[in-house]
């Protein structure tokens, strides 16, 4: 939080900065009342807005207003929110957001072979959806049009090794829930595996540890108390070419099937039910990180 306040800081001092444009939104839904609220929220938090009633209208205006990000209903008249989706990729890779109604998983998974980069549920409400754009405009590993020097800056970001620890090669594996038992639980099954271990309680503590540690493997409660899952391991998202992936596993009592399509869409591997059973996860981890060893030996061997 230091740091923030720091670079807060030195963005209030700096003149060029403080003067400049706000981020230009373009939101494109037919529903005349929705698409009204969603403007008027957007320009009360001092986003630049423009609005398109149809897929038609906001591929036309993506040309000529040149926006940050964009907001598409899924289904609309004359070019539907996938359609104008797949022609905004042919020009441009602004962050693309689904606000829809739909929770079909075929609409999902074409809108986001058509380039989507997020989706909302309507039901969700508008905040939810002021919350991903926020995240988008903020987040260097979503803006649009980066410049080689920003690339690489975000490539680099987290990116420095380790010290390699002396003996046998192991895993580094996070284990995120506000829940001790739960955690005490996972653990005693990573110490019978001799792993290492960190553990967080909290979002926001996962994403400091992931940055510092920069584990093989996550193992996270789904609602946490700060933010869920899915804005968590959005944020963990690898910036560039070459960084390592993590395996990902989500544990929950219940997750709703838009959840577990959420989940999947940022590279969740599998799901640990709760209450855990622990022969199953056991089981389960043990699989996991027999293939991280496999491709950290593989690493290790490249760099001798």
């Amino acid at each position: 939080m230091a740091q923030e306040s720091e670079i807060t800081s030195e963005i209030l001092d700096d003149p060029v900065t403080a003067t400049a444009p706000a981020p230009k939104i373009l939101v494109a839904e037919d529903i005349s009342d929705l698409r009204d609220a969603i403007v008027m929220v957007l320009r009360e938090q001092g986003y630049h807005v423009r609005a398109a009633s149809d897929g038609l209208e906001a591929t036309a205006l993506v040309l000529v207003f040149e926006p940050d990000l964009v907001i598409l209903d899924m289904r609309m008249p004359r070019m539907s929110g996938t359609e104008a989706c797949a022609a905004i990729r042919k020009t441009s890779n602004v962050p693309i957001i689904m606000f829809t109604s739909s929770n079909d998983a075929a609409d999902v998974s074409k809108a986001i072979a058509n380039g989507a980069t997020d989706f909302v549920l309507k039901t969700t409400g508008v905040a939810v959806l002021t919350e991903r754009v926020r995240f988008h405009l903020e987040n260097p590993n979503h803006r649009p049009r980066k410049t080689a020097i920003q690339k690489t800056a975000v490539a680099n970001t987290g990116s420095q090794a380790p010290p390699k620890a002396q003996g046998p090669i192991k895993t580094t594996i996070l284990v995120i829930d506000a829940d001790q038992a739960t955690r005490d639980l996972v653990k005693s099954t990573l110490k019978r595996l001799n792993q290492n271990i960190i553990e967080a309680s909290t979002a926001g503590e996962a994403i400091k540890a992931f940055r510092k540690y920069r584990p093989h493997i996550l193992i996270t409660e789904w609602s946490l108390p700060d933010m869920d899952a899915f804005n968590m391991l959005t944020e963990m998202m690898p910036g560039g070419k070459g960084r390592r992936k993590a395996y990902k596993y989500i544990m929950s009592a219940r997750l709703a099937p838009e959840s577990r399509r959420k989940a999947r869409f940022v590279g969740v591997t599998d799901f640990l039910h709760k209450p855990l059973d622990a022969a199953k996860v056991e089981k389960m981890i043990a699989d996991c990180v027999r293939r991280a060893l496999v491709s950290l030996k593989r690493s290790a061997k490249r760099a001798a």
